[in-house]
Formats: C-alpha cells, structure tokens, sequence
C-alpha cells in the first residue's frame, strides 16, 4: 500500500484490512487461515478451534515481519499469549512440511493445503476467529495513473477474481 501511495507501484494486492483510504480500490479474492497438524497432535481431533487454543503449543512460522506473523502476534498478544516460535520457513509449502514432520502446528491460508488436503498424516482445523477470514484487494491511485499495462493487469486480475 505505501508503494502504491508513493507511486513507486502502480497496483497493489492486499488485506482490505489495511488502510487503502485515497485509493481506488476493487474486491479480489478472499481466503480463510486454517490451523494445520499433524494427524497425531493432541488437536487433531477438532473441526474448530479458537486460535487462543493453540497457543500451549509450538507453531512453525513466517519470518517476524510477514504479515500473517504480525497478524497471529497481535491475535496472541490480544488474549495475554505469545505464539511459541519453534521453526521459522521461508513460505507455506515449508510450513506444511514442517508440519508433516510433525514438528509443530502452523496457521496457512486454506487455498494452499490443496496438495495435502487427503494426505492421511495432516489435519485441517478451522479457526473461529472474525481475522482469520481474509479479504484481499487491488488498489491504486487512480486511473488516469495507471500505464497502459498496468490497466491490463488490473483488469486481467479483476477478471479472475472470483476463480
């Protein structure tokens, strides 16, 4: 957003969570963060978890800054926990290997469990929680901003995103 507002970025992508205030903006997609486990974790068992039950245990994360790092920090910080930082991956593919390895629990985005949706060694628990349903956007300046290819990409993106 702070690329697209001081014009170093024609579009952006992002949580409709952050300030887009002054930019013009167009729904994209959305998703849903989702605790993953390995089929022997005590949680296994549940469909649903408030995200404060998974805080007793050790989680694989993104790196500090990331924003789903951020966002499950002030979520812990918010019922008195921190999260217990146990390995910290570059991406979700890692984080879900990690997990696969039974190493710790890690919240993903639902859209990238797709090739471990049946593995018989992984668990998918929804979390109830408002934050963990994403919203995502495109944003910009404004059109008459916009280069001519970055128009089309706007537009290319805006096509697929209810795909």
């Amino acid at each position: 957003v702070r690329g697209v507002r001081e014009g170093s970025a024609s579009l952006g992508v992002c949580w409709d969570a952050a300030d887009l205030s002054g930019l013009s903006t167009i729904a994209y997609r959305s998703d849903e963060l989702t605790v993953a486990v390995h089929a022997s974790h005590p949680l296994a068992a549940h469909q649903h978890i408030a995200f404060a039950q998974t805080l007793d245990f050790e989680q694989v994360v993104l790196p500090v800054n990331s924003a789903v790092n951020l966002l499950l920090a002030r979520a812990a910080a918010a019922v008195g926990k921190r999260v217990q930082h146990r390995v910290v991956v570059t991406g979700f593919d890692a984080a879900l290997r990690a997990v696969l390895a039974n190493l710790a629990l890690a919240v993903v985005p639902l859209e990238v469990v797709s090739p471990y949706r049946n593995h018989p060694a992984l668990r998918f628990i929804r979390l109830d929680e408002t934050w963990a349903q994403r919203r995502f956007a495109i944003c910009y300046r404004r059109e008459e901003d916009l280069s001519a290819a970055a128009r089309l990409l706007r537009d290319f993106l805006a096509d697929r995103a209810a795909l």
